[in-house]
């Protein structure tokens, strides 16, 4: 059976100082983000991806680099980022809301997203099929129901390049995709155990993964403390 890792952060556990390890590319990136809250939340994202990318493959997160482009249209800006290497890397997703950031790391395509339960904004009804919207009796249903779509439309590298309610989840189960994106079959969904108040999603192309789930915080420490010693403050 294949394998899927999710791990998580508070936005708030990630110190300004792991800036160090994102490229230029990503620091630019960060600086272009208007909002100070949303720049932390990026911050914790990359941080923990390449944290936990480079654990998984053996070398210095810092050095990581990801290709961007994207598989439909070529643009190198907004495809889903992929690990730049001389081999076939895992793939990967990531998603921030509110105070917490994931990661998922896989051997197949994977997608992760998550919601905050309780942010209690207007359901989209548009992005729902009639049967969805039955099942959704409360905010918490939308935002569950909202991430199992989400994931599934990362792991498939569109984003919301394809309307949302071309997809039907029933459960966490999806029974009718978009012709181009294949049969519901070829993927899994699997709901995540996170920090209240947050829901979140993963879906896999393929049968149900083994799935881990862990808390990113030791990680996270162990980098800030040996960032003094191991990346030259020049490097931001």
């Amino acid at each position: 059976m294949s394998a899927a890792d999710v791990w998580y952060i508070g936005v708030d556990q990630v110190p300004e100082s792991l800036a160090v390890l994102l490229d230029g590319r990503d620091r630019a990136r960060g600086r272009r983000i208007l909002g100070e809250t949303d720049r932390q939340r990026f911050l914790a994202a990359w941080v923990l991806t390449r944290l936990v990318l480079g654990e998984r493959l053996g070398v210095d997160p810092a050095m990581l680099s990801f290709d961007r482009t994207c598989a439909h249209c070529g643009d190198r800006t907004h495809g889903k980022p992929v690990v730049e290497t001389a081999g076939v890397g895992p793939d990967f997703s990531l998603s921030h809301v509110g105070g917490l950031a994931v990661v998922a790391v896989s051997d197949r395509a994977v997608g992760v997203d998550i919601e905050d339960a309780t942010a209690g904004e207007q359901p989209l009804a548009s992005a729902l099929t009639e049967r969805e919207r039955a099942t959704c009796l409360s905010y918490t249903d939308f935002a569950r129901l909202w991430t199992r779509k989400e994931a599934l439309l990362k792991a498939v590298g569109e984003g919301l390049g394809i309307h949302p309610r071309r997809i039907e989840i029933l459960g966490s189960t999806p029974v009718a995709l978009p012709e181009e994106l294949g049969s519901p079959r070829d993927f899994a969904l699997c709901d995540l155990p996170l920090p209240a108040p947050y829901v979140g999603s993963l879906a896999v192309r393929g049968p149900q993964p083994s799935l881990s789930v862990r808390g990113g915080a030791e990680l996270v420490g162990d980098a800030a403390r040996l960032v003094p010693r191991l990346w030259s403050p020049t490097r931001v």
